[in-house]
Parts: C-alpha cells; structure tokens; sequence
C-alpha cells in the first residue's frame, strides 16, 4: 500500500513539473498578442511570421508610366502630365504623391506590359475596347505584398467615364478584402462616373470603400490644400511619422568640383550611415539611370526595401552592399533587387548626365 502512495506521488508530482515547464517555454517570436488587451493569446499554426498590416500602400495608375512619352516633352502637351519640381510626371502620380506627403505610406505604380498611346483619343479608344471585351491587361510583374498594409489607395485617370481596365487587372491579381480602400482619380471635367462604385464590386470578401477624390486635370497641380482636405474628411490624419520623408537633415553631395543639395531622412537606417559622413565613395554610371558604388559597412537596419525609385533618391541595397543616386527613369523602372531609400538629392539632377562613367562621391553634413 505504501509503495502504491509513493508512485502516485511520484507520477502527480513529474506532471506538475512537465506542467510548469511548457508554461515557462517561452512562446515563438510570431506568437503576437492581439489588439485587445482581454483577448486570449493564441499560438499560431506555424512559425512563420505574422505580417505586418500596419501600412500605407498608395497604388497608382498613370499614363505618365504607361505610355513612351518622347524626351524633353512640355506638360502643356499634354493633359495627363504635370511638372513636379524638375520631373514631368503623370497627374495621378502627382496626386498620389501629395496623398503620400499628408499621410506616409508606400507608392506603387501599376503598369501594363503593353504601353498605351501618348494620344488621349486612342487611349480611350482602346479602352473602350477592353472594357466591352472584358480585357484585363497584363500588367509588369511585381514583387508587392499587400499582406502588410490595411489601407489601399487607388489611383487612376478616369477614361470613358470608368477607371482604366488596368485598375481591374490590379483588383483581380492582389487580394484587398478586409482592407480600408480608398479611391483617387484625375479627370477632364466629368467626375469619377462609376468608377468608385466599379471599384468597390470587384473587390472579393468584406472591404471598408470610402468616400473618393476627382480632381479635374488643370487643377492638379495647386491641389494640394484639396487632398489635405479630403483627407482630414474621411478620417485620414497626419501621420508624418509613416513616412520616410517626414524629418529631414540637410546634407551635401560632392562630385568632382559640384556641390549639390540633398537631405537625409530621419529613419533608423539612414542615421547608421550618417555615422560615416563625410563619406567618399568611387561610384559606376549604370543604365542611364543611377551612378553606385559599395561601401565598406554592414548596417543592420534594413527595413523599408522596395524594386521601385524616384528621381533623386539616395539608397542603399544590402544585396549588392552598395549605395546608389538614382537620377532618371527608364523604359524598365522596376528593380532586380530591392533598395531602401536614405534620403534625397535636390539639386538639378541633369548633371548627372554630363558625367563620366566612374567618379567620385562624397557624402556630408550640411555646415
């Protein structure tokens, strides 16, 4: 009997301590609690990451990236471009731009394999056309993860009175529902037509539609109070602290006897490097597009990356271990690698086509 006591002892005190011991585990870096406070902490299927969805993504349609648009072509031409400081560039961009400096956010640019025509007439010709045949053009292949944001801009020109099919394409390829969608287009004075109400049927699954902004093409360019406006209406605040632009230092870019202006951003990333200013780097004209070079460290913030780029940026890629000025669009502006931008040159960037192939960089603070 007492032998029986003993090994009852025995086994209920070894569950005890394989009890405790699964409580100590500590639990996987995705085990993530959940936005309530009250609510049970649930371990996840796998150990996989949960995404992040914490972000803006401001995706844009525009015939300013659509279409082969000759060099040196003056805005005045053409309806669908505007003058955005020393770039031309499409007016939806223009607009999703300004959307980008009120709220942060991440710009993507929706483009089709085929281009369209520089003439508006037979784009919306065409357009016609795909949308009575029920064409979904093929867009540029993409390495965009919408599982990281839970607000989606959409942004387009409005052509025969709908948004191009290429917005249809985009729907039909990246999965929006349970997002906040918010629309955005330029038009030539006849509104958004039922481009919105189009909009919100083609998303699958439960999905938040607000209320959208049209702008008339003219008046794109001084409608910066409107977008700050309609943005403060449907409960968009200011969130400088989303954007990679929102605190800026003043620095300089040297290349051979020309000092140029630029400003770095206050992101964790871009302070690493700066530990390095005055930095001279040996950089390679590549592409028509960008002049790079490597460096010597290893930052360790590198969040933020990302296969597109304005005119100007200052990046850095950890894949080629390098920094970057990229200084001019091309035919092909998607990148083979991601690169994550540290600031901006401000300066006139045609300089930079007066270069020679290999020069010298140098990077500083601002006196």
């Amino acid at each position: 009997m007492k032998k029986m006591i003993v090994l009852l002892m025995t086994l209920v005190m070894a569950a005890a301590i394989t009890a405790c011991q699964s409580r100590e585990e500590p639990l996987p870096i995705s085990s993530t609690p959940s936005a309530s406070e009250n609510a049970p902490v649930l371990e996840p299927k796998s150990n996989e990451p949960e995404p992040e969805s914490s972000h803006i993504l401001i995706a844009y349609f525009s015939l300013g990236r659509n279409a082969e648009y000759p060099d040196g072509i003056d805005a005045s031409t053409s309806a669908s471009l505007v003058l955005d400081g020393e770039e031309m560039v499409g007016t939806t961009e223009y607009v999703a731009r300004l959307i980008q400096d009120n709220v942060g956010g991440d710009l993507h640019s929706i483009e089709t394999v085929e281009p369209y025509s520089t003439e508006f007439d037979a784009v919306v010709d065409q357009n016609h056309e795909e949308m009575n045949a029920g064409t979904m053009p093929e867009l540029k292949e993409s390495d965009l993860d919408t599982a990281q944001y839970d607000t989606v801009f959409i942004g387009y020109p409005v052509w025969a009175t709908n948004a191009p099919q290429a917005i249809f394409s985009f729907l039909s390829q990246y999965d929006l529902s349970g997002k906040t969608v918010i629309p955005f287009c330029t038009h030539d004075g006849y509104g958004a037509g039922s481009s919105c109400g189009d909009i919100a049927d083609a998303i699958d699954g439960e999905t938040a539609v607000l209320d959208g902004l049209a702008i008339e093409a003219p008046d794109v360019p001084g409608a910066a109070g409107t977008v700050a406006e309609w943005l403060g209406n449907i409960g968009m605040e200011e969130q400088p602290g989303d954007s990679i632009e929102a605190e800026k230092t003043a620095i300089t870019i040297t290349v051979g006897d020309m000092v140029l202006d630029g400003v770095l951003y206050d992101t964790p990333l871009a302070g690493e490097i700066r530990e390095y200013f005055p930095l001279t780097i040996s950089m390679v004209g590549f592409g028509g597009r960008e002049y790079y070079g490597g460096v010597d460290f290893y930052p360790e913030n590198l969040e933020g990356g990302q296969t597109t780029f304005e005119n100007g940026d200052i990046t850095y890629c950890e894949s080629h271990h390098n920094m970057a000025v990229f200084y001019a669009q091309t035919d092909d502006p998607t990148l083979s690698v991601e690169v994550i931008p540290i600031g901006k040159v401000t300066s006139d960037l045609a300089v930079f086509d007066e270069l020679p192939r290999n020069v010298d960089v140098t990077f500083a603070l601002a006196e």
